[in-house]
């Protein structure tokens, strides 16, 4: 199917979507060597962002990070050093765009207005967006620290229609996480997911509207 959304505007996930956790993963090898770090600190972090939404208990996601890594660290036995941990908690404000992504935004840009939507902090999402280089390209960054709750909740979705005033409808989500897409999906965003893996989706039932391999499909116009 070709890839031909009608829509007005293009918002995009960061983490996993528009930069690659790869240099993240490069620096927990170098303090934990083969132990799992940054799964495991990924997933505890994932996972406190949805418990303090469902409890009501809202901390930043910068907090969330560095809470995460400690809980992470004390599980797999790992006792890094003050500097490794600055060091670890640093690396994800200075994350490496994928390769086709800038060259794909200053494409896009010249067509549709572009934004961000992220659980990051806007620290995090102004220093690293611009670290990589990648800042100039967007019209607005949309932290779900505004609503104080996190993605999938449906508060954080609506951050999007409201900045760039149109429609759901009119408006095209991209992400590369299975339960990011399901909440774009349910809030009424039209949606594509990133499937840089080729793996089987897991929309929880929700399929986005689009599925690409690299945001530079959406150049190239396939889906």
């Amino acid at each position: 199917m070709r890839f031909a959304p009608d829509v007005d505007a293009i918002v995009f996930a960061l983490y996993g979507t528009l930069v690659t956790l790869d240099s993240l993963a490069e620096r927990c090898r170098e303090v934990a060597g083969d132990a799992p770090l940054l799964d495991r600190w990924r997933a505890k972090q994932l996972e406190q962002s949805f418990l303090r939404t469902i409890l009501g208990d809202y901390v930043d996601f910068w907090s969330i990070t560095v809470q995460a890594l400690d809980v992470t660290c004390a599980e797999l036995g790992l006792r890094p050093t003050a500097a490794e941990r600055d060091m670890l908690l640093e690396s994800w404000l200075d994350l490496a765009p994928f390769p086709e992504v800038p060259a794909t935004l200053e494409e896009l840009a010249t067509r549709w207005p572009l934004a961000v939507l992220s659980n990051g902090s806007p620290v995090m999402l102004e220093t690293g967006l611009t670290r990589a280089g990648l800042r100039g390209y967007f019209r607005v960054l949309l932290s779900a620290d505004s609503v104080r709750r996190y993605k999938p909740d449906p508060a954080v979705y609506a951050l999007a229609p409201a900045a760039l005033v149109l429609p759901p409808q009119r408006i095209l989500f991209c992400s590369a996480n299975g339960f990011d897409a399901a909440g774009a999906v349910s809030f009424g965003l039209q949606t594509c997911q990133v499937n840089r893996t080729g793996r089987p989706l897991d929309t929880l039932g929700r399929q986005p509207a689009f599925e690409v391999t690299s945001l530079g499909d959406l150049v190239d116009g396939r889906s």
